[in-house]
């Protein structure tokens, strides 16, 4: 070293191309908590906090020891390495303030998300046998594990089912539920509360053996977050601690979702959840009716089930509905008054929403055929109408991209994709747009 420079001056100029380059939340995890010890002719020796020395010198081995080499060596003119050294342990803790911030408190699974209380059909025996295999060995395999799928398709249930599957056998294991919002949340509180809630941040949601996260799509376009949750995964995988999440779409599909993310998520398995076919339908209903102690004849149920074809969630809403009428109204268990609870819940009108009446109905506005929507013609006004069919058919039914794209013609799930980014981002910048989507979408529903 031919420079003359102090430990300090060293370190902090080090610290600012490190902050250039990683950005505030990694600077914050893996280069902010690390104090200049001592400086030699040919390394800075620096300590790192025990209670994250592991995770810091993991990531220093692999990733930053060589930036800091480069770094110094345009600061000091010379060969300077990074020496790290664990700090011996401080008998403090977190300040007590931290038991006022609302991630410290404990979230509670529902205790009626069990495997035991989820219906099975062909839309989701997949998605419950790998939850199966997770709960009985997490860490071990499937690690991560996402389920995607529509709007109360029991994505939440199957996860939480986990949760209270592993906190039976193993009662002592930490298990962490919390939305993608409630992550983001508990984030944001810890940066405005200062450096011992963000402790107690890391603390909270990197200790546990179980971490559950509900709706990831909400991460979209927030970066910081996300970078949050990288670091966060990395530590819990690297422990060997299990990691299940929900989306209602698979994560290549949400918008400005961080490549290393999505990387990482493919190396677990992702698993879909379809809408419930009507045997499942209606296990479903007969479930609820044995639980909720009624009788109610299996045709009655079947009519039901035949009706309500959307979703889980939906289902349980109308079942709910003609429950109440049993029960308060004292209402006869019969398919004329599951007719009248359809009736006020508009279930009996409009059309049955499949690929072919969006296609017809889209096509008839465009004053083309289904024909050339599913051909390969490039005009423009063509395009354009196969574009918008296509995203109709992505939001108003459950079927996947492949599926999509073998419904029009044969083309491949990026093109599916390609399609519904555009309109979607058309229709958000473009009044007309989405008022034109609006009004498609109620002939395809109800008609003209």
């Amino acid at each position: 070293m031919t420079k003359p420079i102090t430990k300090e001056e060293l370190w902090s100029k080090v610290q600012a191309e490190f902050f250039t380059k990683l950005g505030r939340v990694t600077f914050s995890t893996y280069i902010e908590p690390l104090k200049p010890l001592t400086l030699g002719d040919t390394s800075l020796t620096l300590a790192v906090p025990s209670d994250m020395a592991q995770d810091i010198i993991d990531q220093w081995d692999s990733e930053y020891s060589m930036d800091f080499v480069q770094f110094a060596m345009s600061i000091a003119d010379g060969f300077i390495k990074p020496d790290l050294q664990v700090a011996e342990a401080k008998p403090t803790t977190i300040p007590t303030f931290s038991d006022n911030l609302s991630f410290t408190r404990e979230s509670d699974l529902n205790p009626d998300f069990t495997f035991e209380k989820f219906v099975i059909g062909s839309g989701n025996e997949n998605a419950y046998a790998v939850a199966r295999a997770v709960a009985d060995e997490p860490g071990q395999v499937y690690n991560p594990y996402l389920i995607y799928g529509g709007v109360g398709l029991g994505k939440t249930h199957l996860m939480q089912a986990i949760g209270n599957a592993y906190a039976v056998s193993t009662p002592s294991a930490h298990i962490k539920y919390a939305t993608a919002e409630d992550f983001l949340n508990d984030f944001t509180e810890s940066l405005r509360a200062g450096d011992g809630a963000t402790a107690a941040f890391k603390q909270e949601y990197r200790s546990v053996d179980l971490l559950l996260v509900d709706d990831i799509q909400f991460w979209s376009g927030k970066e910081k977050v996300q970078e949050e949750f990288f670091n966060t995964f990395n530590v819990l995988t690297k422990n060997g601690k299990q990691i299940v999440m929900t989306s209602d779409k698979l994560p290549t599909e949400i918008v400005d979702l961080q490549t290393r993310l999505t990387s990482r998520f493919e190396a677990g398995i992702m698993m879909d959840i379809q809408k419930p076919d009507l045997p499942t339908r209606v296990a479903i209903l007969q479930n609820l009716s044995e639980s909720d102690g009624l009788d109610i004849p299996n045709d009655v149920l079947e009519l039901i089930a035949e009706k309500i074809d959307s979703n889980v969630r939906s289902l349980e809403g109308a079942f709910h509905k003609f429950e109440a009428s049993l029960r308060y109204m004292n209402k006869p268990a019969t398919k004329e008054t599951a007719q009248q609870i359809l009736g006020d819940l508009n279930i009996n009108q409009g059309f049955k929403i499949t690929v072919e009446r969006i296609q017809q109905v889209v096509a008839d506005y465009y004053m083309q055929t289904i024909d050339d929507l599913k051909s390969s013609s490039r005009k423009k006004d063509l395009v354009t109408a196969r574009h918008v069919a296509m995203y109709l058919t992505r939001t108003l039914t459950n079927e996947s991209l492949p599926d999509i794209g073998r419904s029009f013609g044969g083309r491949d799930h990026s093109s599916v994709l390609h399609a519904t980014t555009k309109i979607t981002e058309k229709s958000e910048s473009d009044s007309r747009t989405k008022e034109m989507l609006d009004a498609l979408t109620d002939e395809i529903k109800h008609g003209k």
